[in-house]
């Protein structure tokens, strides 16, 4: 036998018992997708909770607010307005509990500019000029180093405006951050102007709490679970209220053997 035959029969010996294997495999493969015993799908994430990022709101004037939070003992995220009496305080507390914290951006809400003007935040909005929308964006949004992204407080005027949402967006692009739209106005434009910009945003898909009610705060829960079940995953907004920690305490031990408490990076995956 020459030396060539001899190189390719030993070749044939070494790779013929890898293409049996890799063909009785691939059948196997096939057989459990296609004959509906077990798809690969299934066997990656077997019985996969739904998950909800759950997201509380205007902290930043109250430090026991976070504690009540930090009761709660999940995964979440805060969002913090700037500038308030304890803002960094909880912003950086938060952080190392392993909550995600978001710039909760004040933004011009609906009615007479004279009534929010005179609240404790600066609201951006139209009711400013440029130059002054510009510096508190770079106020706002250099004000926490932490924070994964940004939120809109109130904004029901300002988030239907796209060129005022443009300019936000852009600055929130530079700062690599994503947008979570609270959706104070069903006629927002936010996500979709995100998406145009090339800047990751979501939706929030409903405020826990927008009745302030324990029995209301618990009706809202069951149906927002059942719209996680829907989409796989979503985001939740509520309020450091003392009615939704009482629901919340409640439903909590159900809760978490129907849905995953998630944080935003992890909605994201950042």
């Amino acid at each position: 036998m020459s030396k060539l035959s001899r190189i390719i029969l030993l070749i044939s010996i070494i790779l013929t018992p890898l293409i049996f294997y890799n063909y009785i495999n691939g059948s196997r493969n096939s057989k459990k997708a296609d004959g509906g015993v077990v798809s690969k799908d299934k066997i990656k994430h077997p019985g996969k909770k739904p998950e909800i990022a759950l997201i509380f709101d205007d902290l930043g004037e109250s430090l026991k607010e976070l504690k009540d939070v930090y009761s709660l003992e999940i995964p979440l995220t805060i969002a913090v307005i700037p500038d308030r009496k304890f803002s960094k305080n909880i912003a950086y507390t938060g952080y190392r509990c392993g909550y995600s914290v978001l710039i909760h951006l004040p933004m011009e809400p609906k009615g007479d500019p004279a009534a929010f003007v005179k609240m404790k935040d600066e609201f951006i909005g139209r009711h400013l000029p440029l130059r002054k929308i510009k510096g508190l964006l770079r106020n706002y949004l250099n004000y926490f180093q932490i924070a994964i992204g940004v939120n809109n407080h109130m904004g029901s005027k300002a988030t239907e405006d796209e060129d005022l949402v443009r300019i936000v967006l852009a600055a929130v692009k530079r700062k690599n951050l994503v947008f979570v739209d609270s959706r104070t106005s069903l006629k927002s434009c936010v996500c979709e102007v995100a998406k145009e910009l090339e800047v990751e945003c979501a939706a929030n898909e409903g405020f826990l709490d927008s009745i302030d009610e324990v029995n209301k705060i618990r009706e809202k829960i069951h149906g927002l679970v059942e719209k996680a079940r829907k989409k796989g995953k979503i985001i939740v907004i509520a309020h450091p209220k003392e009615n939704t920690f009482k629901a919340l305490r409640k439903e909590l031990p159900s809760l978490k053997r129907e849905v995953k408490f998630i944080t935003l990076k992890e909605y994201f995956d950042l």
